[in-house]
């Protein structure tokens, strides 16, 4: 918590270090808020849609339908913007488990498949785009963010295909390093490997994996959208070309930059990195750090007020996200928040 803290304070002291904040408090007087309607509608179309990918990668296992899923997706979300260090996922794997009666691991596995899916979405998108559109600004650091995220998404890409196709020799390796441990431990750990493994067996299927790899691109495309418009709504200078090369590259090293673990709700890193895409177009430092504030208080508030809705109506309270958040990584249930999930259904 924190480190937390401390990331935010200092990409929040890059991304304001060498900006007027009266020319900020100008950029916000005078921006048009009209544009963030259809930008929120774009948003809230990107969570229906990653809940539609979140049932197909379940498929294989277990059909859960859509309006049981996206309470379990939102609530995962708005969990990260609450509480530190991205446990919201735990959460989502946790209430999946509970009211769906699969295994928590596997639900943490389809999560990661979700993870690389997105990843590998933004590296591709980032691709086109410098193909297609030449960037004004070459800056190391927008480099080093391309090169680490296709090494991490990369190794993660290569990781789940050989769990995928040969599991039976990292299952042999575990067990290896599982020898000394208790017999009930070892078991359960390898149970829980298993249940992984199992978790992405949607990747087995050709045509499967390509409605998963469509719905990511219409994800991607659909919350790049919400920062196109939002765009609009500030005088940015940019021709069109440049308007939909600046709205991918805010939209990829954004969530790149957001897997930082900082505070809550992603605070500090969302600006630095909102203002290190957008300064790669020439775009004024003032005008760059008050779009990333519109942007960002416009995803937190949509994604934070859902996702409470949610959380009630699943019968939690705020509360009780940390512990659910444990809880799921140790892989073991509290039945009475078992209880009053399943009984808000």
């Amino acid at each position: 918590m924190v480190s937390g803290i401390l990331l935010t304070i200092f990409f929040l002291w890059l991304a304001l270090r060498n900006v007027d904040i009266g020319a900020v408090r100008e950029a916000l007087r005078h921006a048009n808020y009209l544009y963030l309607i259809p930008a929120m509608l774009c948003g809230a179309i990107g969570y229906c849609l990653r809940t539609l990918r979140w049932e197909l990668i379940l498929a294989p296992t277990k059909r859960v339908p859509f309006t049981r899923l996206f309470p379990v997706l939102m609530t995962g979300f708005a969990t990260n913007n609450l509480l530190p260090a991205r446990i919201g996922e735990f959460v989502r794997a946790f209430l999946l488990g509970s009211r769906e009666g699969v295994s928590r691991s596997l639900a943490l596995a389809t999560i990661v498949v979700e993870r690389v899916c997105d990843g590998l979405t933004l590296i591709a998108l980032m691709t086109v785009t410098l193909l297609l559109f030449p960037i004004p600004v070459n800056d190391p650091k927008l480099e080093l963010v391309e090169l680490t995220a296709m090494v991490i998404f990369g190794g993660a890409t290569v990781a789940l295909i050989a769990l995928l196709l040969v599991p039976a020799p990292f299952l042999a390796l575990a067990r290896f390093f599982l020898r000394p441990a208790p017999r009930a431990l070892a078991a359960k750990i390898e149970g829980l490997l298993e249940s992984f493994i199992e978790g992405l067996h949607a990747l087995r299927s050709p045509a499967a994996l390509a409605r998963i790899a469509g719905l990511s691109i219409l994800v991607w495309l659909a919350e790049g959208g919400t920062f196109a418009l939002v765009m609009l709504a500030f005088p940015l200078d940019l021709t069109r070309s440049e308007w939909l090369a600046a709205a991918a590259f805010l939209l990829v090293f954004v969530n790149l930059g957001i897997m930082i673990p900082s505070a809550p709700g992603y605070i500090g890193t969302y600006q630095f990195f909102a203002t290190l895409a957008l300064g790669a177009f020439q775009v004024q430092p003032a005008l760059a750090v008050g779009l990333s504030l519109v942007a960002h208080a416009l995803q937190y508030s949509f994604i934070t007020g859902v996702g409470l809705l949610c959380i009630w109506r699943l019968g939690l309270t705020p509360g009780k996200l940390g512990s659910l958040a444990a809880v799921g990584g140790r892989g073991a249930a509290p039945r009475p928040v078992v209880r009053e999930a399943e009984a808000a259904d």
